[in-house]
């Protein structure tokens, strides 16, 4: 691993953050680290915005199948989560 330091962090902002990690149940750095794992796991505006475009239009959309999809994304991002806090 290596080691991130964010300078000029608004000390309100790094209470905030310290009372979210302690009602999570995480130390900050795990607080923190989830966040950018969380962001940086999520595709760009420009990455979602080619791929809508490249998608052709009226193709089929099956709800129950997105409802499934969005589900397991939401299951696995909670199991990420919680390998961290334990």
């Amino acid at each position: 691993m290596v080691f991130i330091q964010v300078r000029n962090v608004e000390e309100e902002l790094r209470e905030a953050a310290k009372q979210r990690a302690a009602e999570l149940g995480v130390d900050l750095s795990t607080y923190v680290r989830n966040l950018i794992r969380r962001d940086v796991n999520r595709p760009s505006m420009a990455s979602w915005l080619a791929e809508a475009q490249a998608d052709p239009i009226g193709r089929p959309f099956d709800a129950a199948e997105s409802i499934r999809e969005a589900r397991a994304e939401r299951d696995e991002e909670i199991r990420r989560n919680l390998g961290d806090a334990g």
